[in-house]
């Protein structure tokens, strides 16, 4: 055991972009199926791209949920290099894509964002442990 200290509660926003981050990646596993199945338009490749994002997704909402130290740092990364697959989607994904860009293009800034806040930063264990802080 690290720390005596008790783990700091879970800021309400933490659990909305956990629950974001949750039913983005079902969104985007159901679009990229649907894509591979014939259902829809847009560019295969995008399709296997958007499903290992849906992927990532998944693991996110449960790390961001629990706390995970490792959730913050490959949440900001992740989202960040989703604005770049959600301008593609916009592009390149007909009508469902572009909802589904505008929305993770959003995300892509907002959640980095609110990650580098304090009460986020101290919940995943960075902040209060630190000098700087």
């Amino acid at each position: 055991m690290q720390s005596s200290a008790p783990k700091p509660k879970r800021p309400v926003g933490v659990t909305i972009i956990a629950i974001v981050a949750a039913v983005g990646a079902l969104l985007s596993l159901f679009g990229g199926a649907s894509r591979l199945a014939g259902m829809g338009t847009g560019p295969v490749e995008l399709a296997y791209i958007v499903i290992i994002f849906g992927i990532l997704g998944l693991a996110l909402g449960a790390g961001f949920y629990t706390g995970a130290r490792w959730a913050r740092m490959a949440g900001m990364i992740i989202y960040i290099i989703s604005i770049g697959l959600g301008i593609a989607e916009i592009v390149y994904g007909g009508q469902v894509g572009l909802i589904g860009g505008v929305i993770r293009t959003i995300a892509g800034i907002v959640i980095p964002v609110y990650l580098t806040r304090p009460g986020p930063k101290s919940f995943f264990g960075k902040g209060a442990s630190s000098p700087s802080a």
